[in-house]
C-alpha cells in the first residue's frame, strides 16, 4: 500500500489529509514510523493511500517547508520476478535534498516481509497458507501453523534458519516449545514385532501398528499415520494396508464413509494402494 507522509511535528494530520486528498488520493489509514536518514532518525506522520504516489513527497515538501515522504511501487529496488527485492522510501527535505532509502527485505520464496535497520514501527510478516502472522510468532501462532500441515512449519524453521531465529519466533514461544517438548509423548515403532511402544514420562505402554495408525487417523493425524506406513518394511506395508482397507469396508458399511475414505487414502501409502 502506498504511503505519504511528513515530519510529525509540523503538520498536524487534519491539515495533511486535506492537501493529500487535493492531490487525487484516496487516505485508508494514518500511522507514524521512524526513518534512519543521513540527518539522523526522524519521526514521520504517514497516511496509507491508494492512487499514484510518485512525486508527492516533493510536492508537500515544497507545499509546506517540511520533511516529507513517500513509498509505493516505484520504489522497488531490485526485481521482483528474482523473489528477492527491497522496497524503499524517498525522503525529501526543504531544502530540495533528497533521499533514497530501503525499509523492507520482501522473501517471496519464504513469504516474508522484514523491515530493515533503517526504519522502526513497522511490522515484520510471513504468510502461510493464505493466513498473515505478525513476527515473531507468538506459541498461540505456532499452534496454529502447526494445525495446518507440517510443512508449514517446515516453512518457519527455514526462515529461522536464514533470518536468525529471534527475528522469527519469539522468545516466550521458544520457551513454550521446549517445555511442550520435554512433556510431550515419545512413539517408537518396531515393525519387527509389529508393535507400538508409547513413552509417556516413567510410563511405558505398547500398542499394534494397525491399531496405531488407526487411532491417527481418527485423530486427524493422517499424514503421520501415512508415514508410518511409508517407512515400513514392504512386508508389513502390505500388511497394515491390507488391515487398513479391511477396516475401512467395515466403517463403510456402518455409513461412515469420510473415516473410509481416509483409512483408504492412508492404505494408499502402502502396497496395492493404487
Amino acid at each position: 500500500m502506498p504511503w505519504v507522509g511528513v515530519e510529525s511535528s509540523k503538520v498536524d494530520v487534519k491539515k495533511l489529509r486535506e492537501i493529500v486528498e487535493g492531490y487525487g488520493l484516496v487516505v485508508l489509514g494514518e500511522k507514524s514510523i521512524e526513518v534512519k536518514t543521513s540527518r539522523g532518525w526522524l519521526r514521520f506522520l504517514i497516511l496509507e493511500v491508494a492512487g499514484f504516489v510518485e512525486g508527492v513527497a516533493r510536492a508537500l515538501a515544497s507545499e509546506l517547508s517540511v520533511t516529507a515522504l513517500e513509498a509505493g511501487p516505484h520504489l522497488v529496488l531490485g526485481e521482483v520476478s528474482a523473489k528477492l527485492w527491497d522496497e524503499a522510501v524517498k525522503v525529501v527535505f526543504p531544502d530540495g535534498e533528497e533521499e533514497l532509502i530501503p525499509v523492507y527485505r520482501y522473501d517471496g520464496f519464504l513469504d516474508l516481509k522484514l523491515p530493515t535497520d533503517n526504519v522502526r514501527g513497522v511490522e515484520a510478516t510471513i504468510v502461510i497458507k493464505g493466513e498473515t502472522f505478525t513476527l515473531p510468532l507468538k506459541f498461540e501462532d505456532l499452534l496454529r501453523i502447526r494445525e495446518m500441515g507440517k510443512h508449514f512449519l517446515e516453512k518457519v524453521e527455514k526462515a529461522a534458519a536464514v533470518y536468525g531465529t529471534t527475528r522469527i519466533i519469539a522468545p516466550e514461544a521458544l520457551r513454550a516449545l521446549r517445555e511442550r517438548a520435554a512433556k510431550e509423548v515419545k512413539v517408537e515403532v518396531d515393525y519387527e514385532t509389529g508393535f507400538v511402544l508409547i513413552y509417556d514420562g516413567a510410563r511405558i505402554s505398547t500398542r499394534p501398528i494397525l491399531s496405531y495408525v488407526i487411532e491417527l487417523v481418527k485423530r486427524g493425524d493422517v499424514d503421520k499415520a501415512k508415514e508410518i506406513l511409508e517407512k515400513a518394511p514392504e512386508k508389513v506395508k502390505e500388511e497394515l494396508a491390507e488391515g487398513l482397507r479391511e477396516e475401512a469396508s467395515i466403517h463403510r458399511s456402518l455409513g461412515d464413509e469420510e473415516f473410509a475414505k481416509k483409512l483408504e487414502e492412508v492404505a494408499g501409502a502402502g502396497a496395492g494402494g493404487e
